[in-house]
């Protein structure tokens, strides 16, 4: 599999502190491979205090970057104040969404924070045809599972890049751990297999002819010619009453712990870590 850098050049990523605050236990959806869908028993949300007491123990802690997860985020009553809040203090702010409500905000009610839209398909249920009209800008984020064609992968990004005020397609992968083992590195039947997936992004690569910015997760996979790995972990995760989780891995088997700390746990998954990716842009 030869990788077509005569089509792409690599771009150097920014390493951020970054904190994942899960806001929300309701979603609209039940989707299969949801890998904070063990963590939501309790049907409820953060409160804006909880949220305000986060926010400042992340600053302290030289956080830059809070990704805003659920459940669904845009069902939070109180999501506006929450992104007013991280303007505030100029935090920069990711929306991880399904898309169904994005009419819901406007402009000026995102604060300038950047919307992520997952997508499992170019047309069925829960594909990108289900994203309502809105003049927003969004990243899509295509979840290959383990029936993903390159057809639909190359269809799904045309759609966007014609029809929604979209510049980047994220490539990532569900992650089923829902598994006998409760093991995030095992394969099961909505899992693309590793080299399957590979080949799958080669393939998509080859044949995507448009112009959007391609991210494409790792996966252990793809390595970077641009930027080192981190030996040390800059993530976290946050769930609603005080639950931390620092690495993503560890929520399989719910591995809570008292607090966190940035650029000091050594890290053991730099290439295959959920946020791990490698970000491409077409040579024109």
């Amino acid at each position: 599999m030869k990788f077509p850098w005569h089509k792409y050049n690599e771009l150097e990523l920014e390493r951020r502190n970054t904190l994942q605050v899960f806001i929300t236990n309701r979603c609209n959806l039940n989707c299969s491979g949801c890998f904070a869908r063990n963590m939501m028993e309790d049907k409820q949300h953060i409160s804006l205090e909880e949220y305000r007491t986060v926010l400042v123990e992340f600053i302290r802690k030289g956080g830059k970057q809070i990704n805003l997860l659920g459940g669904e985020p845009f069902l939070h009553p109180n999501l506006k104040e929450i992104l007013k809040l991280n303007e505030k203090f100029k935090i920069k702010t990711t929306i991880y969404t399904n898309g169904y409500f994005l009419n819901q905000l406007t402009k000026k009610d995102l604060c300038n924070a950047k919307l992520r839209v997952s997508i499992y398909s170019k047309n069925k249920n829960k594909g990108v045809e289900n994203i309502p009209k809105t003049d927003l800008k969004f990243d899509a984020n295509f979840m290959v599972s383990a029936i993903t064609t390159v057809e639909e992968l190359v269809e799904c990004a045309d759609y966007v890049e014609k029809n929604c005020d979209c510049k980047t397609f994220f490539i990532s992968s569900i992650r089923e751990l829902d598994n006998p083992r409760q093991e995030f590195f095992d394969d099961t039947k909505i899992t693309m297999p590793v080299i399957k997936y590979k080949e799958l992004v080669h393939d998509f690569l080859k044949k995507y002819d448009g112009n959007l910015r391609i991210d494409i997760s790792k996966r252990g996979v793809f390595e970077s010619a641009k930027t080192l790995p981190d030996t040390k972990c800059r993530f976290a995760n946050y769930f609603i009453g005080g639950k931390i989780i620092q690495c993503p891995f560890d929520i399989a088997n719910q591995k809570f712990q008292n607090g966190y700390e940035f650029n000091i746990r050594p890290c053991q998954h730099n290439n295959t870590c959920l946020m791990s990716k490698i970000v491409l842009e077409k040579i024109t």
